[in-house]
């Protein structure tokens, strides 16, 4: 393998342990491993945009609780449930079966899918069931009402004594504002959010992020030939924060160099890979754009306004920070 290829590889493969990544997964770890050693379960959940790192953090939390099996039985501690868009009631115990593997036929009837649900549950001696994308039962047009959506999880997690875990877009809040009985039994709202950049403390945690890929292509032999500040600004326009999409536009560097020998990065490069990753920041000041950007920097408002369109073009209130 080239170096090259290795290096869009290793890129690929990474998996970030950045500050706000690991604080997430310590505090759900700590809720799974209560629910499995027999305390009273609860809900917690988890709004964020887009390309924040849920995902991976549902990825690493079923990595890390993995079904097995025990006396010959199967057994499913923490089961990740995928939601699809257009949910209805009777598709929601459907997920969960499907989930656990288990195939049901489309003439039965939603009680009798209720009960079969609940019954493999057992049986599988599920602790905590992870609803990833749990926001497209509150999605626009949907056919499930919040309120009948809500009264579903909510009796889910009354009868079966389980931790429930919801994932998806700020959206998914109206879930929990439409029933007061399932809001009053869940934790505070863990907001996954983007790293903000008028926060030094966060700011400081994105630009180690920046730096470990850094550090990557230098590994491979293509060291990236543009200033901390620049490449950190610059990045930040395009991601608003999000390391998800930093991962984007450092894949696609990678690839801008894929049949070459190893050389440094310019900004030029980082020009050309941008072009191919979805702007996530602010429409009005697009990455990499200016060129002698070397000598300039990005003032601390537009930074901030990147971060902004973030939160708000996936339906989220802007927190209000402590001076």
């Amino acid at each position: 393998m080239t170096p090259a290829r290795q290096l869009r590889k290793n890129i690929e493969t990474c998996e970030l342990q950045h500050h706000m990544f690991v604080e997430h997964l310590y505090e759900l770890k700590r809720r799974i491993d209560d629910a499995i050693a027999g305390f009273a379960p609860t809900v917690v959940r988890v709004p964020g945009p887009s390309r924040v790192g849920k995902s991976s953090l549902i990825a690493t939390l079923k990595r890390d609780y993995p079904e097995e099996r025990i006396d010959g039985r199967r057994h499913v501690p923490v089961l990740v449930v995928n939601v699809p868009q257009a949910a209805t009631a009777k598709l929601l115990p459907k997920c969960v079966l499907h989930a656990l593997g288990i195939q049901v036929r489309g003439s039965m009837t939603a009680g009798a899918m209720r009960d079969l649900m609940e019954m493999q549950l057992r049986l599988a001696g599920t602790r905590v069931v992870i609803f990833d994308e749990i926001s497209h039962l509150v999605d626009e047009g949907s056919r499930v009402p919040p309120r009948a959506a809500s009264d579903w999880l909510k009796a889910l997690h009354d009868t079966l004594k389980m931790t429930l875990i919801f994932f998806g877009i700020p959206r998914l809040e109206r879930l929990f504002t439409a029933n007061e009985q399932l809001r009053l039994r869940a934790c505070p709202a863990r907001n996954f959010f983007p790293y903000d950049a008028s926060d030094p403390k966060e700011m400081k945690e994105y630009i180690s992020c920046v730096k470990n890929y850094v550090r990557m292509f230098e590994a491979a032999g293509y060291p990236i030939n543009v200033g901390t500040r620049v490449l950190t600004q610059q990045s930040y326009l395009l991601t608003g924060g999000l390391v998800g999409v930093l991962a984007n536009f450092m894949r696609e560097l990678s690839c801008v160099v894929a049949n070459e020998a190893p050389r440094p990065i310019t900004y030029a490069d980082c020009q050309k890979a941008s072009e191919y990753v979805s702007h996530a920041g602010s429409p009005h000041q697009v990455a990499f754009q200016d060129s002698g950007i070397e000598d300039a920097g990005v003032a601390p408002a537009a930074l901030k306004q990147a971060y902004v369109h973030v939160l708000t073009s996936n339906m989220a209130s802007v927190p209000v920070r402590k001076k």
